[in-house]
């Protein structure tokens, strides 16, 4: 798994937050949503939060938590870049309401080796799933499970494929560097947890699907638009156009729920943010028995 330089400390991921380019405002409201929730669910203790592949500014989490001065959280991130998490345990500010805080460099979609402890209310996970493979996310499903507490609560913030459009399946190693694997979780650990292979039809065209040539010219000019100069924006589009290959909220919705997994999709109806029709939401909860 590559540690991506977009997103170290000198990389461009900040503009993209500072400029709300992926709707991270948007899940910061989707998040304070849930938050809410599970303050009323869960009254008088505090609320154990993980981040997967945090980042060295996880604001949009961040953010949320600060929206409630009452409550007491306990926070724990995980990221795969070694700067990032420097950056987050060092620089980063977390609000009040935050009174625990644990940055960990790690595989966010391997988590068994960081011994985390079962019991949290929430895992987010910001604009991660899309570099997954459906095995991939079957494989991280199941971790979720053992790690959400009783009425816990899995949100994803994502790019999510229209339904219309068929899977365009990652390919194992980067085309552009055959020495490098784009692989998220070994072969072997798929096989040992008894993932099957998808079903999922692939689109095998060699030519880009529609929609994805315009979620990333949209991309482009958003960018441009919003201040980034054209290097910037230029190495953002071809960091997604090599390593994006999303999945659709339905197929999210078919990994998640033979689990066990109540599950809520949906799409950010009323924006009139350009990329509105191709990110959305995800919340899986997992039943109170």
């Amino acid at each position: 798994m590559r540690r991506e330089a977009l997103f170290s400390r000198s990389g461009f991921y900040r503009f993209l937050l500072d400029t709300n380019a992926l709707m991270h405002r948007e899940a910061k409201a989707a998040a304070r949503s849930v938050l809410g929730e599970l303050t009323v669910a869960a009254p008088g203790r505090a609320l154990r939060v993980l981040d997967l592949a945090c980042g060295g500014w996880p604001l949009s989490i961040a953010e949320a938590m600060e929206s409630f001065a009452d409550r007491r959280f306990e926070y724990t991130g995980v990221d795969i870049n070694p700067d990032q998490v420097e950056s987050a345990r060092s620089l980063f500010r977390f609000p009040d309401p935050v009174t625990k805080v644990r940055i960990l460099e790690g595989n966010a979609w391997d988590l068994a080796p960081l011994g985390l402890e079962p019991g949290f209310d929430l895992v987010f996970s910001g604009l991660n799933l899309h570099h997954g493979t459906p095995e991939e996310i079957a494989f991280l499903a199941r971790e979720l499970l053992r790690l959400l507490a009783p009425g816990g609560r899995f949100l994803s913030h994502d790019v999510y494929r229209p339904e219309a459009a068929r899977y365009r399946r990652r390919p194992a190693v980067n085309p552009q560097d055959p020495a490098e694997s784009f692989r998220l979780l070994a072969p072997e650990q798929l096989a040992a947890a008894g993932i099957p292979d998808s079903p999922l039809a692939v689109d095998s065209d060699p030519e880009e699907p529609s929609w994805r040539a315009e979620y990333l010219e949209r991309m482009h000019r958003l960018l441009l638009e919003r201040g980034a100069d054209a290097p910037g924006a230029d190495s953002t589009v071809a960091h997604m156009r090599e390593r994006d290959y999303p999945i659709s909220l339905s197929e999210l919705r078919g990994i998640f729920e033979p689990l066990g997994f109540l599950v809520e999709t949906g799409r950010y109806r009323g924006s009139e943010h350009p990329l509105a029709p191709y990110l959305g939401w995800a919340l899986a909860t997992v039943p109170v028995r």
